[in-house]
């Protein structure tokens, strides 16, 4: 049994957006299967991770990438050149050598100016804009359209925007589900299989030492680094911060081998660290202190994560212990 080996190091996905977690368990998993060892030892795990990351894949590409948002998006072109070509036609109509078209098309200015359409803006606003105006010209400027040739133009566009419309409430029912309700369920079974993962190879490298996985592993935790980074910049709390509230304990240095067997202070990576190739040096008196806890005693044969005195609670993302 190696206590000192190589561990996947904890990472709390609650920091991250859903693209973010997503893109974490894919970009592992590559690395996981592509490593014989932990395969043979974990391909059930590995297998039931990579399942709940399709699913989740797959309820997201509904909600970006669906018929529906493809739908609104054509809609809302076709109308954008319905509403600019009425436009240009009143526009250039103010020039006309007939009398009687130049002044309907000056009539007609006034409606353009006071509607203000903005294409290619907010949606909603834009849509509601397009109705009123549309019916204010077909209501109270059919001699100005008749003069100009325009009113089955402006019911082209009248029926265009009601179109657009009718395909927003279609897109906005068809992700209510996917968003609120199937890709939260989703997000916390991927985080859920993945922990499973980490946790078992975590005891595999402990009693059979890290040997035969150590480039995968510092692989892996060297992606968990990047992420670390990323929560970091957020505003969370960064790898040295000590917090408590992560899994303390071995921390993987940039060259893969275990950095500071002893610690101070509670939290992952929290306090000051004995350095070099698993050596430690011993800080704050007593033998190497549990993970976490910042006090002295020896270093249990599995880390709890998130043992940490002093605010530390149970993972987070553990699905035993608490909800994504």
């Amino acid at each position: 049994m190696d206590i000192n080996a190589r561990q996947i190091v904890y990472l709390d996905f609650n920091f991250l957006d859903q693209s973010e977690v997503y893109q974490y368990n894919v970009d592992q998993l590559s690395r996981v299967k592509a490593c014989a060892p932990l395969m043979a030892k974990l391909g059930n795990e590995v297998a039931a991770w990579e399942l709940s990351t399709q699913a989740f894949d797959t309820a997201y590409r509904k909600v970006t990438t669906t018929g529906q948002t493809k739908t609104v998006k054509t809609i809302d072109d076709e109308r954008d050149t319905l509403y600019s070509g009425l436009i240009g036609s009143v526009n250039s109509a103010t020039k006309s050598p007939i009398a009687a078209q130049a002044a309907a098309a000056t009539e007609l200015q006034e409606p353009v100016k006071r509607y203000d359409v903005k294409t290619g803006g907010e949606y909603q606003q834009e849509t509601m804009r397009i109705g009123q105006f549309c019916e204010d010209l077909l209501a109270n400027y059919t001699s100005q359209l008749t003069a100009l040739g325009l009113t089955a133009w402006v019911e082209a566009l009248q029926a265009k925007n009601t179109e657009f419309h009718e395909a927003m409430i279609a897109r906005t029912n068809a992700e209510a589900g996917y968003v609120k309700g199937e890709l939260t369920q989703l997000k916390q079974q991927m985080i859920a299989a993945f922990n499973v993962f980490r946790k078992l190879a975590n005891v595999i490298l402990i009693y059979e030492g890290d040997t035969a996985y150590a480039t995968t592993i510092d692989q892996l935790n060297a992606e968990v680094r990047h992420y670390k980074q990323i929560i970091a910049r957020k505003g969370g709390p960064s790898s040295g911060s000590g917090s408590g509230s992560g899994e303390g304990g071995q921390q993987t240095s940039d060259n893969g081998q275990q950095s500071g067997g002893q610690q101070s202070g509670g939290g992952e990576g929290g306090g000051s660290q004995g350095g070099g190739d698993n050596s430690g040096g011993q800080q704050g008196g007593g033998t190497t202190p549990d993970p976490g806890t910042g006090g002295g005693g020896e270093t249990p044969v599995n880390p709890d994560p998130g043992t940490g005195g002093g605010g530390g609670g149970a993972d987070p993302n553990d699905p035993n212990n608490s909800e994504d």
